[in-house]
């Protein structure tokens, strides 16, 4: 019984430390928000949180597996069933760089996402899965070891690119189709296919997506995230960490 209460008190502390992180992320970046603030606003003592993550990154990758599911679910949505699996791996990417544009500490923590040992790790697993699916057919011979491989190529253009900022010279829309330019030749994906998905990606009101994503995130987070579905696919040892 008291083992139940304690698990349960866990949880709660869990959500509520996740919840004003991701706040504070959002308002001021990942790498500019302590431990210290987080537990300030938490109204718990830097121990206390300690407890429930073991370190800050543990909290961002709590936060970039909802983030992605997110992300990856609303290009999905806004295609529609049997989209072309190239559209689809356009329009996802393209968001998260839509999404880098909003603000300073979105770049910051998306930056940070694609840096940081665990967030890395599971960006590139869980891409190696989609990249499979999706570009088999151009490299019917790679293994998805491969795939994992060629997406630490891609994921590296993605990093570099989402780290400069947009201006009047360097639009985003320039970034957007430098990024799938190189990252669909690198997946063997002929000329003529690449440059077809570029024009439909760019003709797209990602904006509106990216902003709406954004708003599901907070939404979620002001509301609590399911700590479940946060820690199910958690990296190898930080739930034992915690507890």
């Amino acid at each position: 019984m008291k083992q139940g209460k304690r698990s349960q008190r866990m949880e709660e502390t869990r959500a509520q430390v996740l919840r004003d992180a991701v706040i504070l992320f959002l308002e001021k970046g990942y790498r500019e928000t302590t431990f210290e603030q987080i537990a300030t606003r938490s109204g718990r003592t830097k121990s206390a949180v300690l407890r429930a993550y073991p370190d800050k990154e543990a909290i961002l990758y709590a936060l970039v597996t909802h983030m992605f599911s997110v992300q990856f679910a609303g290009a999905r949505a806004k295609l529609g069933e049997g989209a072309d699996p190239l559209l689809v791996y356009g329009v996802e990417t393209a968001l998260q760089m839509h999404i880098c544009e909003l603000s300073e500490s979105l770049r910051d923590l998306y930056t940070a996402a694609y840096a940081l040992p665990s967030t890395t790790e599971y960006i590139y697993r869980s891409t190696a899965k989609e990249l499979e699916k999706t570009f088999g057919k151009y490299l019917p011979d790679a293994a998805q070891s491969d795939f994992y491989e060629l997406e630490l190529v891609s994921a590296g253009v993605m990093r570099g690119l989402m780290a400069r900022k947009c201006d009047m010279y360097f639009t985003l829309e320039r970034k957007i189709a430098l990024f799938l330019r190189c990252a669909l030749k690198v997946y063997d994906v002929p000329a003529e296919e690449r440059d077809a998905v570029i024009s439909r990606v760019l003709a797209m009101d990602l904006g509106t997506l990216a902003l709406n994503t954004l708003e599901n995130t907070v939404r979620l987070a002001k509301a609590g995230f399911d700590s479940d579905t946060l820690w199910a696919s958690a990296p190898e040892g930080r739930e034992e960490d915690v507890l």
